[in-house]
């Protein structure tokens, strides 16, 4: 019998093998990544720009039926949203989204963070790190299989994380793999927008308590309540805000405020 030849190769002139070029073992279509890449937004980039980005060129590389990115801040355990585009998720499930929430309320998120790696949740098999409510939120929400991943800032305290919902999980290495070229994508997208110009209060400055004290201002607490949450004085509060201030370059907590919202 004649001997069978791999895919790898083909037949040339006279009957001589030529090797053909093998083909890319991750399973990805690089041919409409390099499309998706070529058709970026640039210069002053706006979240309707990446809402089109994401439905259009994106999409032909990575297939789903649902989008969501989001660009936010990291103290104290507890993530603060600033701005969040979204593609084909129904209002009632955008309208349950918390504005900042406490990573320990979100397994999936809180190992993302803990391990920069993307994950897929699959409410029919999910990882051991999930939540009751997220995979009660996937089913009730119809989500079917999601993957997500991001990049985080150490330095800033900040990040990009972005889901893609109702995938084929049929290749989880090509999905990581895949997501490992968006994320940065992403990140750099939503760092370009007007909405996420860098604040000038450099929250870097702050100790870690400092940070967290920021955080419950932010939710709009006052020093009292502020004091039994933390277990200190009312008075410990306060020369712990004047502390913040002085490192800050700022006066008063309306500025705070203002200048991180």
């Amino acid at each position: 019998m004649p001997k069978s030849r791999g895919k790898s190769e083909i037949k040339g002139g006279k009957g001589r093998e030529i090797a053909r070029a093998p083909a890319d073992p991750t399973g990805l279509d690089l041919k409409h990544w390099i499309t998706a890449l070529s058709a970026v937004p640039t210069s002053a980039v706006t979240e309707d720009q990446i809402r089109h980005w994401v439905e259009g060129p994106l999409r032909r590389f990575f297939p789903f039926q649902r989008f969501l990115g989001g660009y936010g801040r990291l103290s104290g355990g507890r993530i603060r949203m600033r701005n969040l585009v979204t593609s084909g998720h129904e209002a009632a499930f955008i309208a349950s989204l918390e504005e900042a929430f406490d990573l320990s309320a979100r397994g999936c998120f809180a190992w993302w963070v803990q391990n920069r790696a993307a994950f897929i949740l699959d409410p029919a098999d999910p990882p051991p790190f999930a939540t009751a409510h997220e995979i009660e939120e996937a089913t009730r929400y119809s989500l079917g299989v999601t993957a997500a991943h991001g990049v985080i800032d150490p330095f800033a305290n900040t990040g990009t994380y972005l889901s893609f919902s109702g995938i084929e999980a049929d290749d989880p290495a090509r999905i990581r793999t895949s997501l490992n070229l968006i994320a940065p994508v992403h990140h750099a997208l939503f760092l370009a927008t007007e909405q996420v110009e860098r604040s000038p209060i450099d929250l870097a400055k702050l100790t870690d308590r400092q940070r967290q004290l920021v955080e419950l201002a932010l939710m709009g607490l006052p020093d009292k309540t502020i004091a039994n949450r933390l277990g200190i004085s009312e008075n410990t509060v306060g020369n712990h805000f004047r502390g913040i201030y002085e490192r800050l370059g700022i006066t008063k907590r309306s500025q705070l405020i203002a200048a991180l919202k």
